[in-house]
């Protein structure tokens, strides 16, 4: 399975799993902001990084968006996050599988 049908998975579930959202990339420059799709928002402090922030799709891409860059822009655009995405920790994996 690729990696963007992980995603769509995921997140119509309405969560992420931990180590998928390690591997989202950063989301930092795009010609036309208003072609950015709003996933759902992330508040999430792992064991190496915090992640706050949201999770978007430009084109057919998943871009992790941080609150400072959203805060940022939202002075020339509108966001509409409409749910929360749930993280899903390695150790809540383990429980599932194991």
């Amino acid at each position: 399975m690729d990696w963007s049908q992980l995603m769509v998975r995921a997140l119509e579930e309405g969560s992420i799993r931990e180590l998928h959202l390690y591997q989202v990339p950063v989301l930092k420059n795009v010609e036309n902001w208003n072609q950015v799709k709003e996933i759902g928002k992330v508040d999430f402090r792992g064991k190496h990084s915090d992640y706050k922030g949201a999770i978007v799709q430009y084109g057919s891409n998943y871009f992790f968006l941080p609150n400072a860059r959203i805060d940022a822009l939202s002075v020339y655009r509108k966001w509409n996050f409409k749910k929360n995405l749930r993280v899903v920790t390695e150790a809540e994996t383990k429980k599932k599988t194991g």
